[in-house]
């Protein structure tokens, strides 16, 4: 007497294990490559990988912010991994839009939710220093330091 196995999920035996063993290979390594991609999107060079920012990058490695602040050190928000990673994602689309469609601006100004974003990390990173001269947000620290994190 043959016995009859029914297919589970109508989904063949061998396609199954096949299925298991690349999940079982290739689910462990899902929180690698999101730690590399992390590690690497924060490195400058990512930043000047694909748009116009190589003078403000060149200027950065002349500043003294090179040896203690990356870009998105300055320009990501930093409150948390969450915000930090909504402010990457929503960045990184606007730049590859305006980078793919040949949109990215000769002379490159920052937002106000850029120079905001910036604001409160000078203060974060600043905050003994700036704690008695902030300026009840009517002055931006680059306003007077206005060379120090790009070196120019």
């Amino acid at each position: 007497m043959k016995v009859i196995r029914k297919k589970p999920l109508g989904i063949p035996y061998r396609v199954l294990l096949a299925l298991l063993i690349a999940g079982v290979i290739l689910i462990p390594l899902i929180p690698l490559a999101v730690r590399g991609a992390w590690v690497y999107t924060n490195k400058p060079e990512f930043c000047i990988s694909c748009h116009a920012m190589k003078g403000e990058y060149r200027n950065w490695t002349h500043s003294s912010h090179r040896n203690w602040a990356g870009c998105t050190d300055c320009h990501a928000p930093q409150e948390s991994i969450v915000t930090k990673l909504a402010g990457k994602t929503r960045d990184g689309i606007y730049h590859g839009y305006a980078y793919l469609l040949n949109k990215d601006p000769v002379l490159i100004r920052i937002s106000k939710h850029g120079g905001d974003t910036v604001m409160s990390n000078c203060v974060r990173c600043h905050e003994q220093i700036v704690a008695s001269i902030l300026h009840n947000g009517e002055r931006k620290c680059w306003e007077c330091h206005r060379g120090i994190a790009h070196g120019y």
